[in-house]
């Protein structure tokens, strides 16, 4: 079976627009917007939740389709998250990268995408808060980037204060052992045909909160989460890591002129232009603050 052809039945008509589902923070008021992600300062914030954040599409020569808008976005997301979520990331800490969540772009086509990445969302899960709290709780400190000299040390010069090595998250009003056990969100970038080239439509959950809408490669995610009771979770999968909180994420591709069948695969599978890369490159800015939102919501996110 061809490419194509797999296109062709992984695309049913729906409706253009699907409400978004409320985020955390916005429970009470559907209508807020993706802005007030922005309202919270960032650099007193300490992390509630562990996010895997996972692309879906096509690997080459498709990868720069319109089918792959989710691997497209998650390259301009991606060097937006460490500013976004500041002393998390590699810069602050080893060079093994950050601890408190990890991009993921799928290397498989797209209504195969769900066994390998469940496959590393699992191992990620198992490893993250051992690192967490080997490299944070167990320390319970991380040094200030900016000091120079050791914590002993407290000869000053005229023009400047001494440079010590601080308790980082102390700093931040946080004791180090909270961070042992926050709960997990899978995040999935994906490309959401019929909507506008570069909204960015927010749902919540699996099939049961908003219809998936036929798209593939969300429908094999969801199957490999059910089958190996991540999502919805089993009792002892929650046990282990917490109860998984699921958020999609779609980056607006337009809709072909015509809707017949090898229309919409031949629209999906082809190259964007440089105005609709521009289009989904330029939605990072807003998925960033959704991110953020989510990383630091102390409330319940299911």
């Amino acid at each position: 079976m061809t490419l194509e052809s797999r296109v062709s039945e992984s695309t049913v008509d729906g409706p253009a627009i699907i409400d978004d589902l409320p985020l955390p923070g916005q429970l009470h008021s559907v209508s807020a917007t993706v802005e007030s992600c922005t309202k919270r300062p960032m650099s007193l914030k300490t992390p509630q939740r562990i996010l895997f954040i996972a692309s879906i599409g096509n690997p080459r020569p498709y990868r720069s389709t319109r089918h792959s808008a989710g691997h497209i976005l998650l390259d301009a997301l991606t060097p937006l998250l460490a500013v976004r979520m500041p002393l998390t990331s590699s810069q602050h800490q080893s060079s093994s990268g950050p601890l408190f969540y990890k991009t993921y772009l799928s290397p498989s086509y797209m209504n195969e995408s769900g066994p390998k990445l469940v496959r590393q969302l699992k191992n990620w899960l198992s490893t993250t808060q051992t690192d967490i709290f080997e490299r944070i709780v167990r320390p319970g400190f991380i040094r200030d980037p900016t000091a120079t000299t050791t914590p002993t040390t407290t000869t000053t010069t005229s023009d400047s204060a001494p440079k010590t090595t601080h308790p980082e998250w102390h700093r931040r009003g946080t004791d180090p052992s909270t961070l042992k056990h926050l709960p997990p969100t899978l995040i999935i970038l994906h490309d959401e045909l019929e909507s506008p080239l570069g909204k960015v439509r927010v749902k919540r959950g699996g099939p049961d909160q908003a219809s998936l809408r036929g798209h593939r490669g969300l429908i094999s995610v969801f199957e490999s989460l059910r089958g190996k009771g991540l999502y919805p979770a089993r009792a002892d999968a929650t046990a282990a890591h917490g109860e998984l909180s699921v958020l999609r994420i779609g980056v607006g591709i337009g809709r072909p002129e015509t809707r017949g069948r090898g229309d919409v695969a031949k629209y999906v599978l082809t190259e964007m232009s440089p105005k609709e890369v521009a289009a989904v490159r330029g939605a990072a800015g807003q998925v960033v603050d959704v991110l953020a939102d989510e990383f630091y919501w102390e409330g319940d996110s299911k």
